[in-house]
């Protein structure tokens, strides 16, 4: 099971978070991660206040074409600001480059990651002028 996407798009809930990128996000569409193997994820999707991207490859065998069409629907339903791409000829993990079984994509992989960066960018990047000096109080 590859959680990286998913657990991604659960930080997104929280509504701090300005932007998420998921690499194919399994078992949002299936609602089985977690205790119970019954998460909330898509259920949750109205918390997202942040930009999410969406990366699947077409022929990702963890998430079917039906998932991909679910979880699409219900962030345009919950009225999310979100990019869809689905990779033709791409299969799951396709951005992994060890033990990737022959489904490594050096040429997608970048111009995903080039996506990462595009959206992190334009999202994250602010001015926090200089320091304040007060002391650092860490939440819990």
């Amino acid at each position: 099971m590859c959680l990286g996407g998913h657990l991604a798009y659960r930080c997104a809930l929280d509504s701090r978070v300005k932007a998420a990128v998921c690499y194919f996000a399994t078992d949002i569409h299936s609602h089985s991660l977690g205790a119970g193997l019954n998460d909330d994820s898509l259920q949750r999707a109205a918390d997202i206040k942040g930009e999410l991207v969406m990366i699947f490859g077409k022929s990702d065998n963890h998430v079917p074409p039906e998932g991909r069409d679910l979880i699409r629907k219900s962030l345009q339903e919950a009225g999310v600001d979100f990019s869809f791409y689905e990779v033709f000829g791409a299969q799951h993990a396709f951005i992994r480059d060890e033990l990737s079984k022959g489904r490594y994509d050096p040429a997608v992989s970048k111009v995903c990651f080039e996506m990462l960066l595009e959206v992190f960018e334009r999202r994250l990047k602010i001015d926090l002028g200089e320091a304040s000096g007060e002391k650092l109080v860490v939440e819990d």
